[in-house]
């Protein structure tokens, strides 16, 4: 039995302190650092996280679930951030029922309250709600084609943990517009690396889904300017990954720009004589 905390970080140094504190009532975290140059790794030292260096990678990456595989000695596993805190309650719950021996269940479902620039709300295009942040490891399977949907816990034994509003886990990411953009980039880089075979339609069709999303389903427009700036940073993120989904499979422009340098050097070669 017993739970462990897994959590991959990249330079995380002013955020991690609040989620390892709200980690010391699982049996054992698992810090997964990506080669971070801050303070992270001392941080993590100072409340008794076992660390594991990723070599080679600062971008979010599915591979980093075998090392949840790999390192993770309980049964149960909680997968957080260093976006993530947990309310005590909440805490107590989840420790209460993954020590049961008859708790049949391959997963919990948390409540979930996901902060975007200060900003939870129901019309928000990044959803609150339930998250499936605890699970058995022995259920879990890798996509290893996917980023945002690496996690894959294919059962039905599910137990929605229910309780007051306040009582969840609150997900503070995206402090500021340049840390939104900086976390993009590295979702952008990744996803164009490992979603390689999936077509340019299909990215297409997301950045019509998140139109669609903020328009139709949120109607974030009814937030007032807030709810406009949510749009447009949500449809900017999908097509952003578009872009360099498309750059990985069709873009040409190193060829084209070593050509034109060589043919100017030529030029101006020929011009001197």
């Amino acid at each position: 039995m017993g739970i462990s905390a897994f959590l991959p970080v990249f330079n995380e140094e002013k955020r991690i302190e609040y989620s390892l504190i709200s980690l010391q009532w699982c049996d054992e975290v698992i810090l997964l650092d990506k080669n971070s140059t801050d303070g992270t790794i001392d941080l993590a030292k100072k409340y008794g996280a076992k660390i594991y260096l990723m070599e080679n990678s600062d971008n979010y990456n599915p591979l980093e679930l075998n090392y949840l595989i790999k390192y993770c000695k309980k049964e149960w596993v909680i997968l957080f951030t260093a976006s993530d805190l947990i309310h005590p309650q909440l805490a107590s719950e989840i420790k209460r029922l993954t020590d049961k021996d008859d708790f049949d269940y391959d997963v919990i479902e948390v409540p979930f309250k996901r902060y975007i620039l200060g900003i939870e709300d129901k019309r928000s295009p990044w959803k609150s709600g339930y998250a499936s942040m605890v699970f058995r490891k022995n259920i879990l399977k890798i996509n290893n084609d996917r980023v945002h949907d690496a996690l894959n816990l294919d059962t039905e034994k599910r137990y929605k943990l229910k309780g007051p509003k306040d009582q969840c886990i609150y997900h503070l990411t995206h402090e500021t517009v340049d840390s939104m953009m900086n976390r993009h980039l590295r979702y952008w880089r990744a996803e164009a690396q490992f979603a390689g075979n999936e077509t340019l339609k299909k990215a297409f069709y997301s950045v019509l889904y998140a139109i669609k999303t903020i328009i139709i389903n949120r109607k974030s427009f009814l937030l007032g300017w807030k709810g406009v700036m949510l749009g447009f940073a949500f449809i900017t993120y999908y097509m952003m990954s578009f872009v360099y989904k498309w750059e990985k499979k069709y873009s040409t422009a190193e060829k084209t720009y070593t050509d034109i340098r060589k043919q100017i050097h030529n030029d101006w070669a020929n011009h001197k004589k």
